[in-house]
């Protein structure tokens, strides 16, 4: 990952070549399948105070537009709000599917109305919280 300001350009460090970081990866990969299967569950149940639990106090949801000619980037923090959003994108509505299916090598949600993909949801974790939840809407545009 690289960092980029306007002083200075810096490389991050990574141990992605670490032996331990791949087994850690690929032991806690059922785990994060299970979280977005909950997470899933809860948003399209429209279960408030268990969706409510899954979400880290800092979670933030970002919308991404998709849109390469007119790129949007929303983003929503807190339990409150993430809560609301996720339940509005992913509660049972007529020819909305939410599948649960790899974004970007990890767990993750697909969103489509018949055969058309209209959102990719990705799941980053604090523990066994949800961090961060980014949402790319139209991402077969992208």
């Amino acid at each position: 990952m690289t960092l980029t300001s306007q002083e200075s350009t810096r490389q991050m460090p990574t141990d992605a070549g670490h032996p331990l970081t791949a087994a850690l990866d690929w032991l806690t990969r059922p785990l994060r399948r299970r979280a977005v299967h909950r997470l899933r569950s809860a948003a399209e149940s429209a279960d408030t105070s268990l969706l409510a639990s899954l979400l880290d106090p800092g979670v933030s949801v970002v919308v991404d537009s998709g849109d390469a000619e007119h790129p949007t980037v929303r983003v929503v923090g807190g339990i409150h709000d993430a809560t609301t959003l996720l339940i509005h994108g992913m509660s049972a509505k007529a020819g909305v599917v939410v599948e649960e299916r790899p974004v970007n090598g990890q767990a993750g949600l697909m969103l489509s109305r018949g055969r058309r993909t209209v959102a990719a949801v990705t799941v980053d974790f604090v523990g066994p919280l949800v961090s961060l939840v980014w949402v790319r809407l139209q991402p077969a545009a992208a």
